[in-house]
């Protein structure tokens, strides 16, 4: 029997639309393309979601990738923290579920001061009943820490839990724990499957 729900932050219960954001500064196609291989498609990206590496430490990174479009670059890093847009129907998601009796869980990569302004502006974060961010524990999803912590910290038992995430790798590194998953693409065929799920009609 399912218990606990775990959400996933990005493209589940908010919006991340880097590419939207890039086109906003009109920019040459090549420039835009150099831009994100160096900052959004890097594995440093991904990196400043574990909060070993200070903001400055990141930046200098990616602009040593692209020293000639400092300027540009920049403009982009200075504004980031906006990026991310909380879906309308996140709080309405949540609280359905939690009236139903469920447990609800955030488990989500976010690096230290773009969360800090997540916490100012998302409202779904004050109906969940906890949550593992990765920059606090300096480990990023799929590494099995995010998911011990998770379990050990809210006493989770995976095999009544399902999480939701849109990257499959961090589903298969939840399966491994015993979560139920479901791969977020279509959010609304997402949270078809959930209602099936919790109705005994899905298996997943």
């Amino acid at each position: 029997m399912i218990t606990t729900i775990v959400f996933d932050i990005g493209n589940v219960l908010a919006e991340f639309p880097w590419r939207k954001y890039l086109h906003s500064f009109h920019f040459t196609e090549e420039t835009e393309e150099r831009i994100a291989k160096a900052l959004f498609m890097s594995d440093i990206w991904r990196e400043s979601d574990r909060g070993a590496m200070t903001d400055e430490e990141i930046f200098e990174t990616c602009r040593k990738e692209i020293p000639d479009l400092e300027k540009e670059l920049t403009a982009v890093w200075e504004d980031r923290i906006h990026i991310v847009k909380e879906f309308p129907d996140a709080v309405s998601w949540i609280k359905e579920l939690k009236e139903k009796g469920y447990r609800v869980y955030l488990l989500s990569n976010y690096a230290k001061t773009t969360f800090e302004e997540a916490i100012k502006r998302f409202e779904f974060l004050n109906y969940v009943d906890g949550r593992v961010i990765s920059y606090e524990i300096k480990a990023i999803k799929p590494e099995k820490e995010m998911y011990e912590e998770l379990i050990q910290k809210y006493n989770v038992n995976p095999k009544e839990a399902v999480f939701l995430d849109d990257l499959e790798e961090n589903l298969e590194a939840a399966k491994r724990f015993g979560f139920v998953t479901i791969l977020v693409k279509d959010r609304e065929k997402a949270r078809e499957k959930l209602n099936l799920l919790l109705k005994g009609n899905w298996e997943g």
